[in-house]
Parts: structure tokens; sequence; C-alpha cells
């Protein structure tokens, strides 16, 4: 089935609603008992008492979640159930709960197809599959204290997220409720008093200066409320729990009861800094200040019941709806051999078709000093700093609002989209006309590869064809793994001109931030093909099922493209360098050793080609998805204790965009202590 075939250009959530009841009764035919909630509060199960009338709805198991709030507001506008139906549409307002174990969960993405909601699911005496659904309004929170909690938080991490989680769908806020599960099974599971009490300790050795002072005894001082006050020396080697047992021992004989039915904790005198755990002394930080400082230690020793509460006093979100995961893989969401009605979303993999963008057109609220006499669009395919594709559009006479509804169509299908692709859009004004619509040889993808501004800049500015006046970009496959769909309207940031050694300037430009100034930026509004179902970029090509079947046979390292199709000079013939070794890492002659022994001599193989491997990764044709999946399976059997910390620094430049590159990475850099990471923080945060 070609996916052309479902393109729509036009809304279908009434479409996909209608004629239901010419359906017949099937499992692709949904039933969920929407119940109100009068008000806002803790939601509480079906059928407790608090709630209003209940409404009974009926849809097609491929209907997103905000066609199953249309389809509530249409049956609480007509049994008059409800005081303000429409609302329900506005997830700001109302919010669709169910139960799962004893938690509540929030059918959050409104473009999720209700069949994929992770909910229990049960059969009415018809066959159909029956899920009960909480329409509840938002909980109102104190705004004075939402306001402290918010500061707080902008205080800890030193940046203030609410200034840019202004798109509830966007990969900020979605990231943060998604965090909300592991946060609340972290409150479950953690013990109060370690939580309260954790020390700052530190693993790196101590300073050859202070090593003779080792061999002393550190003074310690205990005071405990008003009753007794004592010193004595340990040794530096001592742990906490020692300490304690002196302190008890030292109670014993002064003959001065407590309350031994609580707990005793060791605290840094002056200070919210605890002694705990079974670390020797010289680890904890403020021990080696006193070492440093040559001071005494004094403790606090306090009740465990004198400690601050660190209870979380609410939850102020549910948890989000994380789906199945059954139709992760392209075996799972294939078009090929299903029917129409067991179609829930599209394979990237099965688009044939190429991506297209209608360009509208742009305003501004207010000219620039000095306009150009004429723009232009130009429309740029982006990975990592790299363009993979590029056209422009015809040339129009500058004013506060350019019309040119046109399509711009780029050389590259939709298959070959890599997960991390962007959609870039620049404006470039010049003083005379430009030819018309035309396309930009693709450049050569390269380690020398600049940014789309880049190459503008040094081309056409060179060659006094035009300059860059804003610049936006837009990720085409979002952090759902979802493809960009419809029309779009972003607010595009004004180019500076700056040296292109402007490193950080750099990377805000390969960023698909916004300009937050909504009220003076310059808009520009498109239109993407829009689809009937999803558009999902899978994460595997084959099923779990499938793969663990294939995991069995013998293991022989498949042929590698990597030379073939991934790799080649700027002149299209094979490179002779040194890089020639990486390439061949996976050999073509058949492995005779088992699996296990394979990898053990990959593994001790690959420790020659660590230093090449960013050259390597550089070549590669990120848009050949065979090749692709050879080097991620090369990553994924990579030892990363094995790669030099330069080595996983430079993967994390602009220059890698590919999640599994980045992800080696990461796992070199969370093999090291806190202390270690230190060291490389200036290059991290560039």
């Amino acid at each position: 089935m070609d996916p052309a075939l479902l393109l729509s250009q036009e809304d279908s959530a009434l479409n996909c609603l209608s004629g239901m009841s010419t359906r017949s009764c099937s499992e692709n035919t949904l039933k969920f008992i929407c119940e109100f909630q009068r008000e806002p509060g803790p939601p509480q199960a079906p059928g407790d008492g608090d709630y209003n009338k209940s409404v009974s709805v009926l849809l097609p198991a491929q209907c997103s979640v905000y066609q199953l709030r249309l389809r509530i507001c249409l049956q609480a506008q007509e049994q008059n159930c409800h005081p303000d139906p429409l609302a329900v549409l506005d997830p700001e307002k109302y919010t669709l709960l169910y139960t799962r174990g004893e938690d509540w969960y929030e059918a959050y993405d409104d473009c999720q197809v209700v069949r994929t909601l992770d909910i229990p699911w049960s059969c009415d005496d018809t066959g159909r599959l029956l899920a009960h659904i909480v329409v509840k309004p938002l909980m109102a929170v104190d705004s004075e204290e939402k306001m402290k909690q918010q500061q707080l938080l902008a205080y800890l991490i030193g940046h203030n997220l609410e200034k840019e989680a202004s798109d509830r769908l966007g990969e900020l806020t979605f990231t943060r409720r998604k965090l909300a599960s592991p946060r609340r099974q972290e409150l479950r599971d953690r013990d109060d008093k370690i939580y309260t009490t954790e020390p700052w300790i530190t693993s790196t050795p101590i300073p050859n200066d202070l090593q003779d002072q080792l061999n002393r005894n550190l003074p310690v001082s205990f005071h405990y409320m008003n009753k007794i006050s004592f010193s004595t020396h340990v040794a530096y080697s001592t742990t906490p729990s020692v300490l304690l047992d002196v302190f008890r021992r030292v109670m014993a004989d002064q003959g001065i009861k407590y309350d031994t039915s609580d707990g005793l904790v060791l605290k840094v005198s002056g200070r919210e800094e605890f002694l705990s755990g079974e670390s020797p002394l010289h680890d904890f930080l403020w021990v080696r200040q006193c070492l440093k400082n040559n001071q005494d230690l004094h403790l606090s020793v306090v009740h465990v019941s004198q400690l601050v509460s660190e209870t979380v006093k609410y939850a102020d979100w549910a948890l989000v709806d994380g789906s199945s995961g059954q139709f992760s893989s392209h075996d799972d969401i294939r078009l090929e051999g299903k029917d129409l009605d067991d179609i829930f979303m599209i394979s990237l993999w099965d688009c044939n078709r190429r991506l297209r963008v209608k360009l509208l057109g742009f305003d501004i609220p207010k000219l620039p000093s000095k306009s150009p006499q004429s723009v232009n669009v130009k429309a740029s395919i982006l990975y990592g700093n790299k363009v993979l594709s590029s056209v422009s559009s015809t040339s129009k006479t500058f004013a506060d609002e350019v019309l040119w509804n046109e399509w711009l169509d780029f050389d590259v299908l939709l298959r070959d989209l890599p997960r991390g692709a962007k959609l870039g859009f620049t404006i470039i004004g010049s003083g005379g006309d430009i030819s018309p619509v035309t396309k930009d040889p693709k450049p050569s993808v390269n380690k020398d590869s600049r940014s789309p501004l880049a190459s503008v800049k040094a081309a056409d500015l060179q060659k006094g064809k035009g300059k860059v006046l804003y610049f936006v970009n837009l990720l085409l496959i979002d952090h759902r793994s979802v493809l960009s769909q419809g029309p779009h309207t972003m607010h595009m940031w004004s180019f500076l001109d700056l040296e292109e050694e402007a490193i950080t300037y750099q990377a805000d430009k390969l960023s698909s931030a916004t300009n937050p100034d909504i009220a003076d930026s310059m808009a520009i509004s498109f239109l993407l093909d829009r689809y009937s179902f999803p558009v999902v970029l899978p994460t595997s090509s084959l099923s779990p099922t499938t793969s663990d079947v294939s995991s069995n046979e013998p293991s022989n390292s498949p042929q590698s493209t990597l030379s073939s199709t991934g790799l080649s000079s700027q002149n299209g013939k094979p490179r002779k360098d040194s890089l020639t070794d990486t390439v061949t890492l996976r050999s073509r002659s058949p492995v005779t050793t088992t699996s296990r022994d394979c990898l053990k001599r990959f593994r001790e193989e690959s420790v020659r080609y660590a230093s090449n491997l960013p050259h390597f990764l550089r070549n590669v044709d990120w848009m050949n998805r065979s090749v692709v999946e050879d080097v991620h399976w090369l990553l994924g059997n990579w030892d990363p204790s094995e790669l030099d910390l330069t080595v996983a620094l430079e993967l994390l430049s602009m220059d890698f965009a590919d999640m599994t590159v980045r992800r080696l990475a990461v796992q070199r850099l969370e093999s090291l202590s806190n202390d270690d990471v230190l060291k490389y923080l200036l290059q991290l945060v560039q």
C-alpha cells in the first residue's frame, strides 16, 4: 500500500468519527466509559460518588486522543451533562485520566492513537474493547506556593525552565512529564533517613602536601543538646559508625540517659552536612577542609526525629502514558499485508516519496531600518552541522508581509530521513532579482561541511548575491519519533554578523529553538504534508520476537556495506589511508568461532581503531539505512571503557547528531567519578 493514498490535506477528525453506525462491532471499535469529576482535586476511582453523569463513547481504534476528546464533547452536549462541554477539548483545562495499578495516568499526547494507550482493557457484552476514563479539571495550585517551587527549582539547576516550557508537547515539557514516573518510584523506594543524611564525600586522592598529616589523629568534639560536650582523637580512617559507638560509651560512663529508641546521626555543627555511611573520615569533604586548615572537627549528635522532614507534600502531575511499545519495530507497523482497519500508524521506512514543504509566507511587525530590495527563502535539510539538501524559493519584493504559496521539493526521500534531521529556513535579502525556484547541488557530506548559514555567508555573500537576515529550524522527527505534519508558524532569529569562530552562536544556529519574542520577531508560515495516521520512525527493523529468533542462530558477522556505500572520498574513490582499517572492522570472511569469541576479538581489536572513530563517523552516509544499522551494530558491541576521553568528548560535539554515537560517549563519561567529570566541565559546557 502506498502511503500517498493516505495523504490528506484537511483535518480528518470528524471524518474518522462519521459513519460509525454502519461500522460492525469488532475489536477495531473501542468503547470508553467517560465519567466527569465535578471539582478539581485528586482523582478518584470510578463509582466513588463524586462524579457527575458519565457518557459512553464509541470510536475506531485508529482515532487520536484529541478525537476522543471531541467525541466526549459531542456526547456531553447531546446529553446536557456538563456545564462547559467545549472546555473538555482544551488539555490545559481538562485531563483524561485512567488507573493502572495504584497510579493514575494521563492521556497526555493528543496525537497519540487511542489503541496504543497503555490502559487496562476489558470486553463488553458485544465483544468490544472497553476502558474507563475520568475527565477531571486541572487541580488549582496555590500561585504563591507554585512560585516558590519554581524559584527553588531555578536556583537548584541554575536555569528557569518555565520560560522555555511553553509548548506542552515540546521536548522540554514532555520530558519533564515523563520523568514524573521514575521520580515517583524513587520517592516510594527511598529511605527518608538515608536521603536526609546523605554525605558529601569524594574519592580523589589526598594531595601530597597533606599526606603527612594523615599519620596524626583528628581532634573531634561531640555536642549533644545542652547535656554534654566532650573531645577525643581518632584516626582519619575511622568510620562514622565508630564515632557513634564512642559517643554511646561516653554517655553510658557519664550516666546520662537519652531516648535509645530514636536513632542518632552525626551532623557537622553549623552546617547542613552529615557524617553517615561506612566511608572513612578522610573521604568526607568537610573533614578534608579541616585537614587543610588544621581545624578540629565539631559534630552535633542529633536524633532522627529532629531532622527536617523531606516528605513531598503533593504530586502536581499525573504519570504520562508511555504507549505500550508494541508498535516500535518496522515489522509491527509496516503497511504490507494490512487492511485499512488494521493500520494505527505508518512506518517512516514505508514512505517512498520525497519530502516537500509548501512555503506560505512570512510577516514581520516592524521592518528593519535597512531593508533589502528583495528577499527569497532558502529551505535546507540539516543533520548535525551538515546540509543534506537545500532548495530556494523565487525572489519577491521585501515588505512587512510576503506571500509565496509555492511548494519546495527536496531530492530526499522521507524514508531516508535520519533521527535528528531538521528543516531549516533562512531568509536571504539582496539588491536584485534572484532566479526562480532553484535546487542547490547536494553538498558533499564530509568533516569540512559547515552549517547552512556558514555556507551561505561564505559562498553567496562573497559573490554579492545576498545576505542572511533571519533563520529558524524545525525538528522533522520529534522527540516522540513522530514525523512533523501539517501547518507551522515559527518565529525566527535575526542573523548577527559574527565571526564563524563564535562556537556558541554556531550552536544556536543549529538549534531547533524558536524566538521567544513573539511580538516583534519575524514569523514564517509553511505547510508539511499531512497523513491520516501518525508517521513514526521505527526503533528497529525486526520485531522483538523475530530478533530473538535471529539471536539464537550462529553469529556470523554480516557483510558490511560501510566501505561501499557509507565511506568514500570526495572524488568518489575508495579511501586508501588509515581509515581502511576502520572500515573492515566487520570482516567479510565467514566467522567460524563462537559469537562470544568473535565479540571478544572484536573488543580487543577495537582498541586499535578508537582514535579513528570520529574520522570514521564523519564519513558515514547517515541517510543510508543499511549503513546506519551496521554502524549501530558496531557501536553496540564497542566497549565504552576502551574509548579515550578526548574521543568521547569529540563525539559529543556538533558534528555528531546520531543518538547511538552520543550514547556511547555518555556511557564513557558515566564511568568517571564526579571529580573527574569536573576536570572536563568546560569542554562539556562548550
